[in-house]
């Protein structure tokens, strides 16, 4: 295919480099996420699933990575005051009981932007693509930073990405080639220029940036230097619980951090 059309050949890299394997609920995640308020809201066409917990006048945002959904926060759901506190989990597009069978980080910016443009949100609690996306858009948008933001395990730079997929794929540079061409024209900017440590120097909100040593989806060392670059952050390193982060001291941290 990219013999014939450099074009279509990137076109058709691009889109399985933004298609996330559908993952079904598990009983007991199906069963957690029913204690929550269910609800829908449009954008861009597509249906995007929004729990709620908690009625609190601080709303915290609670954003996941790539192949996840609301699940993931179940533990600091059950732990942050709901007297206190909102807690909104939305699933990304493509993800959980979202619309769509795409998405990237242009799109999960725009839906994080029309949250944060609908919704009164004082936190925004972030992990993996969820970080990445959310500093993009903070990075652009600055008059948009709620007062805190917490992100773990954020990835480097999309050209990790990329490579990544073509090393996993087992797939040409040429191939790479049409998918950061493709890229470049879809987003408006090449992908030098997605990059947390360019992002981090614009970030106006207070942040917490936890990540650990034996992450393997995203370099530990990158993520330490770029937190040095966030004005009024404190980074926090890990070591032994990966890139998922799901000890109980992780969600004690936030939850001081919060406080």
């Amino acid at each position: 295919m990219n013999f014939f059309s450099s074009r279509l050949g990137g076109k058709h890299a691009f889109l399985l480099f933004c298609y996330p394997f559908p993952l079904k609920l598990k009983k007991h995640q199906s069963d957690f996420l029913k204690t929550g308020r269910l609800s829908y809201h449009d954008f861009e066409g597509k249906q995007i699933a929004q729990y709620q917990w908690g009625e609190g006048k601080e709303v915290i945002l609670c954003l996941h990575g790539w192949q996840s959904s609301s699940f993931r926060w179940k533990k600091y759901v059950e732990t942050f005051d709901k007297n206190k506190y909102k807690v909104i989990c939305i699933d990304a597009p493509a993800h959980g009981k979202s619309d769509g069978v795409l998405f990237n980080v242009p799109m999960y910016s725009r839906l994080i932007q029309q949250l944060l443009e609908r919704n009164k949100i004082d936190y925004i609690l972030s992990h993996s693509l969820g970080a990445f996306s959310t500093m993009y858009l903070l990075s652009k948008n600055p008059v948009l930073s709620p007062n805190k933001v917490i992100a773990l395990g954020t990835p480097n730079h999309a050209d990790y990405f990329i490579d990544e997929f073509i090393r996993v794929l087992g797939l040409s540079i040429k191939i790479r080639e049409n998918l950061v061409n493709y890229f470049s024209d879809y987003s408006g900017m090449i992908t030098k220029d997605f990059d947390s440590k360019l992002f981090a120097k614009n970030q106006n909100s207070i942040g917490l940036i936890i990540h650990d040593q034996n992450d393997k989806e995203a370099p530990f060392e990158y993520t330490r230097d770029m937190a040095k670059l966030w004005p009024r952050s404190t980074f926090i390193g890990t070591e032994g619980f990966g890139h998922k982060l799901r000890d109980e001291s992780i969600v004690q941290e936030v939850v001081r951090f919060l406080e």
